[in-house]
């Protein structure tokens, strides 16, 4: 009987993802693809990259690339082992993934998508990143509370960091600096990219479990999003917490929309948290309905379409701590990529 009422509503919220606004005063956002994935459905990153038009969505043991302009699928990358994070470097016509299990990050053509070399990283790698400013890959491994940098001409790890936590969400400036979110401290870490070395460490009042990170490096500000429900905004010149704005629960990714100037999370509760940037600063502009699960994301910023990943809820597991948020389990097969574009262009 629960699982019936549960699959129902999961229907409820597709239909209203199809026809409703968001919910405050900004922008709407329609739901126009949803391209199936196929199997495996454990999935984790949603990596956008501009310049080749590529999605690549990481799920169990592989990669799948979609063409976000034909939005189909051209490839896959295969022979990963616990598949997290994605990192293209178009220059060098390559792309990095890594695998949480072995700890190790996989070189991939980005034309055949074969496999080149694998390097050993971090343990539990998960997140990754391409810092341009330091022509690194940079994988971040969360039991191993640290962060493998990878010179990716050579394919060799060049260093090890720790960072005094487990690593989530992860922005680089293009001038040297990356901020990384630390779930189990509640913090911010600053590294210096170049020096391979940590500059500071910032506190999230009110931020418990940080894991998406976005940034606005014109206007300065970090966005953190916070799985109970909000969006931290942090000045990244001083390292001040200068707002805590109410998103949708269960936030896993958060990005930033250049030509709009909005702060977006993905909520695993089935909603787009979206903050705005304005004259007078920072606020909410509420929730967009998305589906369940669809904790994942990434933006084009050029037209600001959003790219969400989930799979058909079947049902629900207790929580694994007490007080904690009951599990969505999936119907297996079902995993698909959801694109949302604005219904109005950026001003």
């Amino acid at each position: 009987m629960v699982d019936h009422v549960i699959k129902r509503l999961c229907a409820t919220v597709f239909f209203l993802a199809l026809a409703l606004p968001a919910t405050g005063a900004g922008p709407a956002y329609k739901l126009t693809a949803s391209l199936p994935l196929g199997s495996p459905d454990r999935w984790d990153y949603v990596v956008f990259d501009p310049a080749t038009q590529r999605v690549y969505i990481a799920h169990e043991n592989a990669v799948t690339v979609v063409d976000a302009t034909t939005l189909s699928i051209t490839g896959q990358l295969d022979g990963l082992n616990g598949a997290h994070g994605t990192a293209p470097v178009p220059a060098l016509g390559k792309v990095f993934a890594d695998s949480g299990k072995d700890g190790t990050v996989t070189d991939y053509d980005a034309r055949t998508f074969a496999a080149h070399a694998t390097i050993k990283a971090v343990g539990d790698a998960d997140g990754m990143i391409y810092d341009p400013a330091s022509s690194q890959v940079v994988v971040l491994g969360g039991d191993a509370a640290a962060a493998g940098f990878i010179d990716p001409r050579t394919d060799q790890l060049s260093a090890t960091l720790p960072l005094g936590g487990s690593p989530e969400g992860v922005a680089v400036d293009g001038e040297g600096k990356m901020f990384v979110a630390l779930a189990d401290r509640d913090q911010v870490a600053v590294v210096d990219t170049r020096a391979r070395r940590v500059l500071a460490r910032w506190k999230l009042p009110g931020c418990h479990d940080p894991h998406g990170a976005a940034l606005d490096a014109r206007s300065g500000r970090l966005f953190i999003s916070c799985p109970a429900g909000q969006m931290a905004v942090i000045d990244t010149g001083n390292g001040r917490q200068t707002a805590l704005l109410p998103i949708g629960k269960g936030s896993d990714s958060a990005a930033f929309d250049p030509s709009r100037h909005l702060a977006l999370s993905g909520d695993g509760d089935g909603t787009l948290g979206i903050v705005a940037e304005t004259a007078a600063g920072v606020r909410s502009l509420g929730t967009v309905p998305t589906m369940p699960g669809a904790r994942t994301m990434a933006v084009d910023p050029e037209n600001g379409r959003v790219f969400l990943v989930t799979a058909s809820v079947a049902g629900t597991k207790p929580p694994k701590t007490a007080g904690g948020r009951p599990r969505l389990t999936f119907v297996p097969g079902t995993l698909r990529l959801l694109v949302y574009t604005p219904e109005r262009p950026a001003r």
